[in-house]
This record gives C-alpha cells, sequence and structure tokens, in this order.
C-alpha cells in the first residue's frame, strides 16, 4: 500500500496502516528555505543589474558592471592596492608579449601521428615599413599599441582598436605605398569605451551583436565631458564608414554584452583581505603598547605628594615663607601672579607628570606607543612595574599566516604557479629548476586564446592591407623563447663562472617556440 506523506513549512503527517497519524517537523528546514530565497533575490538583483542601461543623447548604452558603468575601474582600484596582483598581470603581459610581435606562417610537417605545425619567421619588408609609419603618421607604435591591447586583456578580458583608414580605402587590391586602406591602429582603453545601440525598443534582450556604436568618454562623468561616437567596426564591409573601432571580447559565460574576467569576483574577498593586512600591522605598530607596563602606584606616596602639596600652599597664603611657584610640574600660581590654593586634582596633577617623565624615556616611534595604565596600590612607599599579558606574538602571526594563504588563493585564482611569478613560501623562489621550467611551458602552452584575442585587429590590418599575402598564411604573433634546459646544452654554451651579470643572459642559450 503506498504511503502518503505531506510536508509544508517544515511541517507534516503521514497515515499510519494500523490506524492513527504520525505528526513531525523538519528542524531548521525554514532557516534553509529562507537562505534558499535570499540566494534567489540576490541572484534575480545581479540579473537586472546586468541588464541596466542608461540613455545618452540618442542612445542606450548598457551598463558594465555591477549596479554602475565602472567596472574597468572597479577592477584598477581594487588590484591597484594589492601587493601581489600588479605585478602578477604585468608578468602575464610580458609572458605573452615575449620579444614583441613578429611575422610567421604555419607549416605542417611529417605525417599521420607524427605530423606537427610549426611556425616559421617570415620576412616582409613591405609590412615592417608599413608599421614603421605608425609613428610618422601620428600613431603609437605596433609594440606600445600590442602592449596596450594585451594588458587591458588580462585586466578586463577586452581589446579595443580604433582603424584609420585612408580616403582610398574603398578601392580593391593591394596598394603599396602611404595610401594603404588602413593607415594604422590605436589603442582605445577600455576604461573609456562602451557599446552602444540606437533601438528604441527592444523585443529581446540586448546582446553584443545589437550594438552598432562604440562611446568614448569619461564614465566617471559623462555629461562633464564631450564623448566620442564611432561606427562599429562591420567585418564584413570593413570600409563602409571612414573611421571604425573594434570591440573584441573573451565572451563571458551568462554574459551577452560585456566581459567580466573569471578571476575578479571569485578573488574579491581574498583581495579585499590581503590589502588590509599591512594595515592591520601597521595599525599596531603604531597605535600599540611599546613596552606593555603597568605602573602600580602606592598609597602612602600619593598621601605624602597631597600632604605636601597643602603645607607648600598653605604657606604660600599666610606669607610664612617665601612663595613657591611650581611643584612637579603643577602651578601654585597663575599667570597674573595670584596665589592658587590647595586643590584635590593638584595631586593627580603630579602623578601626571610623573608618568609622563616615565612614558618619555620609552617612548618608540609610534605616536602612541610608551603608553601606561596606572593604578593605586596602598600599603607600600614604592612604585611597582609590572609586565602587561598580551599574546601581540600570536596576533601578528595570524596576521602574516593569513596573507600568506591570500596570496595562495590569489595565484591559484589567476591561473599562474608561484614558482613563475617569484612568490614562494615565506617569499622564497622554488629550488627546483625543472619546476619552474615545465610550469613555465605549461603556462605558455595555454597562450594561444589569449594571443589570437590580443591579435585579431592588427592580423585584420594585414588581412585588409595585403590580401594576397594573408591568403598566404602570412600572420602576426608573439615572437615567445623558450629557455633550453642547462643539461640540454653543451658545455662552450653554458655561461662562464666567472661571467658578468650582465653578459650571462646574453649567453643563455634559447630556442624559438
Amino acid at each position: 500500500m503506498e504511503q502518503r506523506i505531506e510536508i509544508k513549512n517544515g511541517r507534516g503527517f503521514a497515515p499510519i496502516p494500523s490506524g492513527g497519524v504520525l505528526t513531525f517537523e523538519i528542524q531548521g528546514i525554514s532557516e534553509r528555505e529562507s537562505i534558499l530565497q535570499k540566494e534567489y533575490r540576490n541572484l534575480y538583483s545581479r540579473y537586472i543589474s546586468e541588464n541596466m542601461t542608461m540613455r545618452l543623447d540618442d542612445y542606450i548604452v548598457p551598463i558594465w558592471g555591477d549596479g554602475h558603468n565602472l567596472y574597468p575601474q572597479e577592477v584598477y582600484s581594487v588590484t591597484s592596492e594589492n601587493k601581489l596582483l600588479p605585478e602578477v598581470i604585468n608578468k602575464q603581459v610580458k609572458f605573452l608579449f615575449g620579444k614583441g610581435p613578429r611575422l610567421y606562417k604555419e607549416v605542417v610537417t611529417g605525417e599521420g601521428e607524427k605530423q606537427k605545425r610549426a611556425r616559421v619567421p617570415v620576412e616582409d619588408p613591405e609590412i615592417w615599413e608599413a608599421f614603421g609609419r605608425w609613428e610618422d603618421l601620428g600613431y603609437d607604435h605596433p609594440f606600445e599599441y600590442l602592449k596596450n591591447i594585451v594588458t587591458d586583456f588580462y585586466y578586463v578580458n577586452t581589446c579595443v582598436s580604433r582603424y584609420h583608414f585612408s580616403r582610398a580605402r574603398r578601392l580593391t587590391g593591394n596598394i603599396t605605398g602611404r595610401y594603404l586602406p588602413i593607415l594604422a591602429l590605436s589603442y582605445v582603453g577600455s576604461d573609456e569605451a562602451r557599446l552602444a545601440t540606437k533601438e528604441k525598443s527592444h523585443t529581446k534582450r540586448i546582446k553584443n551583436s545589437d550594438c552598432k556604436y562604440v562611446i568614448v568618454g569619461d564614465w566617471m562623468d559623462p555629461n562633464r565631458y564631450d564623448y566620442e561616437v564611432y561606427n562599429r567596426l562591420d567585418k564584413s564591409n570593413p570600409f563602409k564608414y571612414p573611421t571604425a573601432v573594434e570591440f573584441n571580447t573573451d565572451k563571458t559565460f551568462t554574459k551577452w554584452i560585456y566581459a567580466f574576467n573569471d578571476w575578479f569576483r571569485g578573488l574579491f574577498e581574498w583581495i579585499k583581505a590581503s590589502n588590509l593586512s599591512p594595515q592591520y600591522l601597521n595599525s599596531y605598530l603604531k597605535n600599540a603598547l611599546n613596552a606593555h607596563i603597568h605602573v602600580i602606584i602606592p598609597g602612602i606616596w600619593y598621601d605624602k605628594q597631597k600632604e605636601t602639596l597643602q603645607n607648600i600652599c598653605s604657606e604660600n597664603l599666610t606669607g610664612e615663607a617665601p612663595v613657591q611657584t611650581e611643584y612637579k610640574g603643577v602651578k601654585l600660581v597663575d599667570d597674573e601672579g595670584k596665589i592658587i590654593p590647595f586643590y584635590e586634582t593638584m595631586v593627580d596633577g603630579v602623578v601626571r607628570n610623573e608618568l609622563r617623565i616615565i612614558t618619555n624615556l620609552m617612548s618608540g616611534e609610534g605616536k602612541n606607543q610608551g603608553k601606561l595604565y596606572a593604578t593605586t596600590k596602598w600599603g607600600e612607599d614604592g612604585w611597582e612595574f609590572k609586565e602587561m599579558p598580551g599574546k601581540f606574538k600570536d596576533f601578528v602571526d595570524s596576521i602574516i599566516t593569513y596573507d600568506k594563504r591570500s596570496d595562495q588563493v590569489i595565484l591559484a585564482g589567476k591561473g599562474i604557479s608561484s614558482s613563475i611569478t617569484n612568490v614562494e613560501k615565506d617569499g622564497e623562489l622554488s629550488k627546483s629548476g625543472s619546476d619552474v621550467y615545465y610550469n613555465y611551458l605549461i603556462y605558455v602552452a595555454s597562450l594561444t586564446w589569449d594571443e589570437y584575442i590580443c591579435t585579431k585587429s592588427i592580423n585584420n590590418y594585414i588581412r585588409w592591407n595585403w590580401p594576397d599575402k594573408w591568403k598566404e598564411g602570412i600572420r602576426v604573433g608573439f615572437w615567445i623563447d623558450i629557455p633550453a634546459k642547462l643539461q640540454d646544452t653543451t658545455p662552450s654554451d653554458r655561461p662562464a663562472q666567472t661571467a658578468t651579470a650582465d653578459n650571462k643572459s646574453n649567453l643563455q642559450k634559447t630556442e624559438e617556440q
């Protein structure tokens, strides 16, 4: 017989075959449901935020960021304060850029299972001469352009380039000399570029392909400064507009307009924690007690100071003795020369003066170091100094341990081994050369897609300026050297032990990838 069980809001009942009803309650289910509802609310709020738009004159601009239009600025603001990430990203840029862009052809060697693809360098004076004219025309050198493009890619997975066409751009065929269809490319910062559309109404969600314009301006305050509107590059008809901007992104899962890097949000709290660690340490060094001393002031000493002050003040008022203007830092005559009668707080002034003398002897660099905590002890005459208990070493050690852990998580999230970023446990490089070597090989082998996105526009420059050379397979790629292992080099190729640091790098043998 099928058993019927009903559950609602964590409570339920089940009929018993022998008669009667069994009731029950599931503890904690209401809390779990509230957590689920909260997660769903967060999910929907993020979805709504990611699909927000803003209007700029006749253009609709999709928002790039979580409730704001400043995602590149947010990424830079958080990462720039971190001790690790700026240099890690800089190394990623250098690893991909290598020795700079080079022309190559891809050739196939071998047959069957032994078939391999390899890049063969190509020397084409015409193309290199055209690259050299970029600066003559007032644009950045191709090396500078590509370095900026690669940097943007590793921060926000986005590369934006402006095409500068000649007036003769609509002519077909290979045009030599100064009248190439595309004169040069220039870098457009992802922090300034946003996609836009002119559609007044959308019956579907706006996607990247719907945005036919790129607006360049200051998105911190877009209404304060002038902005520029460019037509987005139409790859089916690249010379359609006098100038155009190409907005290349690495597609992010579930995101249909802009790219979001795959490490920033997941590492956000770790990055903040890593940024706060030195602040905690500096704050402690600046504000903590230096000697951790507890001063115990005897009550007998306190009474003696009180009695002495009372006698001096009494003698000053009666004139039985010469007037005493001060006692242990406490004024007994005001600025107008009037005698001050005894007050109980005068004794406190004597205590403060004594403590001030002690702390001046113990003070350190920090503005709050040398502070003391004072109490009064009755029955004894001499002052007593005791060390205050405090687990300050445990506090510092815990911060350092957490900081090391955050570094490990950040490197893991960035997908780059600590052995090739000069970050190892306790700040030491990996002592294993093979570990560094093979981690570097694995990392370099993963750069194919990065190179494709970053060189997409400059390869279009070759494709549309020299279609014949493009058909021959000439492309632009980055020249990345793989250092040879020491065991694979002959003794004559190895640097001499007496070689200087400068010529050691010159003697190192490398193999072209």
